[in-house]
């Protein structure tokens, strides 16, 4: 699971994928407490290999914006929401 954020808009969804974007899953998410504030989500996924992969997550908010796959450059970071990559190890 994790956090998301819709910014000015609250968190309509946030799906995840393991396999760099081609399939997303659904999550399960928290409670709303509006925009400008964080959503936690939670998922299971399917994952189908032994080793390193990753796990992307990918937020849409309540104007049905999803994030970027590439993040917006600016000098002071701001606006940067891309889709998030971690690295996991699956045993």
């Amino acid at each position: 699971g994790g956090i998301a954020m819709g910014g000015d808009c609250g968190v309509a969804k946030v799906d995840v994928s393991t396999d760099n974007g081609k399939t997303w899953y659904k999550t399960t998410l928290g409670p709303d407490h509006g925009k400008y504030s964080f959503r936690r989500w939670d998922a299971q996924v399917p994952l189908t290999h032994a080793g390193p992969t990753k796990l992307m997550s990918r937020c849409w908010n309540t104007a049905g914006i999803a994030q970027p796959m590439t993040p917006i450059w600016n000098p002071g970071g701001f606006m940067r929401g891309n889709i998030e990559t971690t690295n996991i190890v699956v045993g």
